[in-house]
């Protein structure tokens, strides 16, 4: 090893002392860790611990009444006010209509002059609910004369060859068509109109307006909202007998009308 060498070895080996001793006398003027009580973590627990209390105390409160237990598929809920109100029958025929039978039969029940039948003060309407339950289950094709002019078209089915409507939902429409626009006639309820569709489901032909008055079921008493007895003679619309007559006079003009097709 040259001199010069040597010379630059001893060099850096006082160079690392220095920052050795350098940092020895920082290291000593800097103040060491203290063992014993803290007061600052103490406090920093005891601020959360406050924070997860009170964020419980809202969620129960103010976490609009949840229940765990709400996910189990046998919870039934009892509180009347989370409950989602049932739609009336008339509610729920006005939406099919809307949907289904409007576009035809307009929103205001007129029809289309010669083309599509009127829905208002409609002996169809108005009748036994039978023969309206055998239109809209199996659908009618065929002459039909209402309030004394003749339409000749295609009603389709809304039973299970057609739209496959449920039977609330048929219930609902003629319902409604039965109570809108200033008609007065019954409501149609959800378990008549399963009867009628037990009995006519299986059929897949439509109706025409010659078949629709044969060997009808006696008409299903409507539940009555009034005691008055007149009043329930009016709405006592249609009385049929086991050989298919009507002996109410505005249907027995209706029957007449449905001779003169033939």
């Amino acid at each position: 090893m040259t001199q010069e060498n040597k010379d630059l070895n001893d060099s850096n080996e006082l160079h690392d002392d220095a920052i050795q001793e350098i940092h020895e006398n920082l290291i000593k003027d800097k103040e060491l860790p203290k063992e014993g009580f803290s007061f600052l973590p103490i406090a920093l627990i005891f601020l959360f611990a406050g924070v997860c209390f009170w964020g419980g105390i809202h969620i129960v409160t103010k976490g609009g009444e949840f229940r765990w237990d709400g996910y189990h598929p046998d919870f039934v809920a009892k509180d009347e006010a989370l409950a989602i109100p049932e739609k009336s029958l008339f509610e729920i025929g006005e939406k099919v209509f809307l949907a289904q039978c409007a576009q035809c039969h307009q929103n205001d029940g007129l029809g289309v002059a010669g083309v599509y039948p009127p829905l208002v003060e409609s002996d169809w309407v108005l009748g036994h609910q039978e023969v309206l339950a055998r239109i809209l289950i199996n659908g009618m094709n065929g002459k039909v004369v209402v309030l004394g002019k003749t339409y000749n078209g295609n009603m389709p089915a809304f039973g299970p060859s057609g739209l496959n409507l449920k039977p609330k939902q048929i219930a609902g429409v003629l319902t409604y068509i039965r109570q809108e626009w200033g008609n007065a006639g019954s409501e149609i309820t959800e378990e008549t109109m399963k009867n009628y569709m037990t009995m006519y489901n299986a059929r897949t032909s439509p109706w025409t307006s010659e078949e629709l008055y044969v060997d009808l079921s006696p008409e299903p008493e409507a539940p009555s909202l009034e005691s008055d007895s007149e009043t329930s003679d009016e709405n006592n619309i249609l009385d049929t007998h086991g050989d298919g007559h009507h002996s109410d006079s505005k249907h027995s003009s209706l029957s007449v009308s449905h001779k003169e097709q033939t």
